[in-house]
C-alpha cells in the first residue's frame, strides 16, 4: 500500500506584517463592496423613477390638447435618451463578486500625495473616499500596475503631460463570490483557507527572476498532490488571469492597432493569455472597428475552441468566432458555394499530404497565376496583331497589372466596352473581347486550376525542382504525382458527366438525370482551393464583397501549414492586425513545412516582424520545466529558457507490468480525490488505444470521478481525465501523470522529443511518470535510478 501522508497541521497564525497587509486589504474590499452596494440601490431607484415619470408622460399624451403635444413629446425623448444612456451604463457594473484584482498605492512626486488605485475589469471613479477603481484596458494608470515594481519610480505621459512618482504598495488580489481570497505582494503569498483562516504561502508561490531558487516543495514519496488541504476550483475553466499579466506581456497587448505580432513564449508562459487579451483591448479601444463579429480565433483542436469561449465574455467580449482551422475552412468553402465535391480521402499517402502541406504549392499557384495572365496577354498580341488601337488595348492591360486577374479582366472588359475603349475600331475590339470574355470565364474556374496545378507531373516534378529540390525523394515524387493525377483525371471526368447530364436535361423534358458519384479530394486541398481563390480574385467574396476580418489571431501557428497561414492573413482587412502565438518546442504537426518563425512568415507572404519572446511560466514548476528541456534535448533553444516558481520533485515510478502499475494508481488516485475533491489530474498516453485500456483497468479499480477523454470532449471540471497526448495541447491541469513512457512510446526522435515535452508541461503542481516496461532514453537516466533507490511501499 502507498503509505498515508500524515495529517496538515493546523495554519499558524500570521505574523504581525503580515496580518496588517491582510487586514488592509479586507478593509479595501469591504469599503468598496459598500459603495458598490449604495451605487446599485441609488441607480435602482432611479431607474424606478424614470420608468414612473414615462408612464406618467404617456398617459398625459393620450389625452392631452393637440397644441401641448409638441412639448409633452419632447420631455418623453428626452427621459427615453437618459433611460437609454443610463441602460448602457447598467450593462457593464463594477461586478460586487469581483470587482478588482490589483492594487496600486502611489505617490506623485510633485505634490506628495498618496493614493490607492484598484485595477479591474470596470470603471468606478472617486467618491471622495480615496478609493477609485480602473479599467486595465483604459485608463492611463493602469500601465503603472502592469508596467513597474513596488517602490519603482515611474514616470509616464498621460494625456501630454507628464506624471511622475513612486509604487509604493504593489498587489494582486483573487477576490470571489465578494471575498477576499488571495493576495499576492513582493512580501510573500497569503491564502484564505475553507475554515476562513489565513495562510502563509512564502515567496516560492510566484515565479521569481531567481528561476526558483528556493527549497523544493517536499512530500512523501508516493504521494500525489501538494496542497495541505483542498484549495481549489470545481470550474477548472476560468481562472483571474488579468492580473499576472507582466510587463512584456502587457507590451504586447497594447501594440499598435495595426501590424502583425508575434509572440514566441514557451509552456505555460501565457501566450494564449496575451493573444485573448488584446483581443478584449482592441474591442475596447475601438469597439465599431474592432466588433466582435470581425475578429477571429483559430486555435489547434476543439478543446481550446471550448476553453476560450468560456475565457472571453469573462474578458467584457462576447461573439468572437472561435474555431479550428479544419473547421473555419469547410464553413468558409460552403459559403463560397463551389461546385467541388464534398467528400474527403482518408487514405491520403503521407507524402502526398506532406506536399500538398508544404511551401512549394504557394510558388506553383503564384507561377500558375503569372502563367495564365501571359497566356491572356500572348492571346490579345496575337488576335490584335497591328490592327488600329491595338496598342492601346495592350497598354491598358499592362496598366491593370496590380489588379487580382479577375478583377483585371472585368476591368478590362469595362473600359473595353463601356469607357474609353469604345472608341476602339470594332474589329480591333471585338478581338480584344473574345479574348478578354474567354479569359473571364477561365479565371473564376477554380476546380480547373486545381486540375492544372496538381494534374500534370511535369508541373509538380518542376515546381519542387525549382524551390524544394531535397524536399522529397524520387520514389515519393512518383507516389505524389500519381495520386494527384488520379484525383485530376477522376474530378474531370465527373465534371464532365456533369456536363452531359446538363445537356441531355435541356433536351429533355423529363425528370433530371441522377448525377454521377463525386470523387474525393483531400483534406488539404480546402487550403489549395482557398488559396487559388484568393490569388485568382483577390480574396474571399460572398454575395460580391470581399470576406475579411479586423483581427485574426492564430494560436500554435507551428501547427498550422504555411499555406493555411496564408490563407487566413490574407482574409485580414487593409490594416492587416494579426497575433500569431506559438511555441516551436511544442510542435505537434511534423509535416507541414514548419522550419521556424522567419521562415513560415516568409512563405506566408509576410515582412519579417520581430518575433516577442516571453520568458516567464507561469504554469509549471522549474522541476517540470528542467525535466522538459532535457527531453527537447537538441531541439531545446537556449535563448528559450524559462523563469519558474520552485515546486514539488518529479518523480518516477518503474513496474514490471501494468497491472502492477494500474494498483499503485489506483490507491494513489483514490486518496487524492479524498483530500482534494477538486484537483484536475490528467493521465496521459501515447496513444487512445492505451488510454482506453488504462481507463477500464482504474475504473473495475473504483477510481472515483473518472473520465475517458477520446475526442478533446474535457468538461473542465475537476476529476481524472484519462487521454491521449494529442488531445492535451494548450490544456493545463493541477497534477499530470504520464503513463507508459516506454522506448517504443518515446523513441529518441524529433517527433517523441516534442510530443513527451508537451505531454509533460501540462501540470502545475505536480508530475509522476508511471512506467511499465524499458523507459524511454528520453526520461533522466538520474530520475530512474533515483526511483530505484528510494523506499516506495507497492501493493503486493
Amino acid at each position: 500500500m502507498v503509505s498515508e501522508a500524515p495529517p496538515s497541521p493546523p495554519s499558524p497564525p500570521l505574523a504581525g506584517p503580515d496580518q496588517a497587509i491582510v487586514d488592509e486589504e479586507l478593509g479595501i474590499l469591504e469599503r468598496v463592496s459598500a459603495r458598490i452596494q449604495r451605487q446599485l440601490e441609488t441607480e435602482v431607484h432611479q431607474f424606478e423613477d424614470l420608468d414612473s415619470q414615462m408612464i406618467e408622460l404617456r398617459d398625459e399624451i393620450a389625452s392631452a390638447k393637440e397644441e401641448d403635444l409638441p412639448s409633452l413629446m419632447d420631455q418623453m425623448h428626452q427621459l427615453a435618451a437618459l433611460n437609454a444612456k443610463r441602460g448602457s451604463g447598467r450593462d457593464l457594473p463594477v461586478d460586487p463578486n469581483n470587482p478588482y484584482f490589483g492594487h496600486l498605492r502611489l505617490r506623485e512626486a510633485r505634490a506628495g500625495k498618496q493614493r490607492d488605485v484598484l485595477i479591474g475589469k470596470r470603471t468606478m471613479l472617486d467618491s471622495g473616499d480615496g478609493l477609485a477603481i480602473v479599467d486595465w484596458r483604459n485608463a492611463p494608470v493602469s500601465r503603472l500596475y502592469y508596467r513597474y515594481d513596488e517602490t519603482d519610480e515611474y514616470d509616464e505621459e498621460f494625456d501630454d503631460r507628464t506624471i511622475e512618482g513612486t509604487v509604493l504598495v504593489r498587489r494582486s488580489v483573487v477576490v470571489s463570490s465578494a471575498q477576499l481570497r488571495r493576495i499576492d505582494a513582493p512580501q510573500g503569498s497569503w491564502v484564505r483557507t475553507r475554515s476562513g483562516d489565513w495562510r502563509a504561502l512564502g515567496h516560492e508561490a510566484r515565479p521569481t527572476l531567481a528561476g526558483g531558487t528556493g527549497a523544493a516543495v517536499r512530500i512523501p514519496r508516493g504521494h500525489l498532490g501538494v496542497q495541505t488541504e483542498d484549495l481549489g476550483r470545481a470550474d477548472k475553466r476560468l481562472q483571474e488571469i488579468t492580473a499576472l499579466i507582466d510587463k512584456e506581456q502587457f507590451d504586447l497587448i497594447t501594440k499598435p492597432e495595426s501590424g502583425v505580432v508575434l509572440i514566441q513564449g514557451g509552456a505555460g508562459s501565457g501566450k494564449t493569455t496575451v493573444a485573448l487579451h488584446r483581443v478584449a483591448y482592441l474591442a475596447f479601444q475601438d469597439h465599431r472597428r474592432f466588433a466582435p463579429g470581425r475578429m477571429l480565433i483559430v486555435v489547434f483542436n476543439e478543446a481550446l475552441v471550448e476553453y476560450i469561449r468560456h475565457v472571453l465574455p469573462s474578458l467584457g467580449v462576447e461573439g468572437v468566432t472561435v474555431t479550428t482551422y479544419r473547421r473555419w475552412s469547410a464553413a468558409m468553402l460552403k459559403r463560397l458555394r463551389l461546385d467541388i465535391p464534398a467528400r474527403r480521402s482518408e487514405s491520403t499517402p503521407e507524402a502526398v499530404v506532406r506536399f500538398k502541406k508544404h511551401p512549394v504549392v504557394i510558388a506553383m499557384i503564384d507561377e500558375l497565376v503569372a502563367e495564365d495572365l501571359r497566356n491572356v496577354e500572348t492571346s490579345l498580341v496575337e488576335r490584335l496583331g497591328d490592327r488600329p488601337g491595338a496598342a492601346e488595348v495592350i497598354a491598358h492591360w499592362r496598366s491593370l497589372a496590380k489588379l487580382p486577374p479577375s478583377i483585371r479582366a472585368r476591368r478590362a472588359l469595362r473600359w473595353l466596352v463601356e469607357d474609353e475603349g469604345r472608341a476602339i475600331p470594332a474589329k480591333t475590339r471585338a478581338a480584344a473581347e473574345t479574348s478578354l470574355r474567354a479569359f473571364r470565364e477561365e479565371v473564376d474556374d477554380v476546380l480547373a486550376d486545381w486540375v492544372e496545378l496538381l494534374g500534370e507531373p511535369a508541373r509538380i516534378r518542376a515546381g519542387v525542382q525549382r524551390h524544394a529540390p531535397d524536399a522529397f525523394s524520387d520514389n515519393e515524387l512518383t507516389t505524389i504525382t500519381r495520386w494527384c493525377g488520379k484525383q485530376a483525371a477522376a474530378v474531370s471526368e465527373w465534371r464532365e458527366s456533369q456536363d452531359e447530364d446538363l445537356r441531355d436535361h435541356n433536351d429533355d423534358d423529363g425528370p433530371k438525370p441522377k448525377r454521377s458519384s463525386p470523387p474525393r479530394l483531400d483534406s488539404e486541398d480546402d487550403a489549395v482551393l482557398m488559396r487559388l481563390i484568393q490569388a485568382k480574385r483577390g480574396g474571399l467574396f460572398i454575395k460580391g464583397k470581399r470576406f475579411e476580418y479586423e483581427h485574426i489571431v492564430i494560436d500554435e501557428a507551428q501547427d498550422l501549414c504555411p499555406l493555411e497561414v496564408r490563407v487566413l492573413l490574407d482574409t485580414a482587412s487593409a490594416g492587416r492586425s494579426v497575433t500569431i502565438a506559438g511555441d516551436k518546442a511544442q510542435k505537434m504537426i511534423f509535416d507541414n513545412g514548419f522550419v521556424d518563425w522567419p521562415q513560415l512568415l516568409d512563405d506566408a507572404g509576410l515582412p519579417h516582424v520581430a518575433i516577442q519572446p516571453l520568458k516567464i511560466t507561469y504554469r509549471s514548476t522549474r522541476q517540470v520545466m528542467a525535466l522538459a528541456q532535457h527531453v527537447l534535448g537538441h531541439l531545446h533553444d537556449p535563448d528559450d529558457d524559462l523563469i519558474a516558481r520552485d515546486g514539488a520533485p518529479v518523480s518516477y515510478f518503474g513496474f514490471s507490468d501494468m497491472g502492477e502499475a494500474v494498483a499503485f494508481l489506483g490507491e494513489a488516485l483514490r486518496n487524492l480525490m479524498q483530500r482534494e475533491p477538486t484537483a484536475s489530474v490528467a493521465l496521459i498516453t501515447r496513444y487512445p488505444q492505451q488510454a482506453e485500456a488504462y481507463y477500464e483497468a482504474l475504473r473495475i479499480a473504483e477510481v472515483p470521478r473518472l473520465r475517458l477523454v477520446a475526442r478533446q470532449d474535457f468538461t473542465f471540471l475537476s476529476g481524472i481525465d484519462v487521454t491521449d497526448v494529442r488531445q492535451v495541447k494548450g490544456l493545463e491541469f493541477d497534477y499530470v501523470v504520464v503513463l507508459d513512457p516506454t522506448r517504443q512510446n518515446y523513441p529518441a526522435r524529433d517527433e517523441a522529443r516534442h510530443l513527451l515535452h508537451i505531454a509533460t508541461t501540462r501540470t502545475a503542481y505536480q508530475l509522476w511518470m508511471v512506467c511499465s516496461g524499458e523507459p524511454s532514453k528520453l526520461v533522466p537516466q538520474k530520475l530512474i535510478d533515483e526511483s530505484a533507490n528510494a523506499e516506495v511501499v507497492k501493493s503486493v
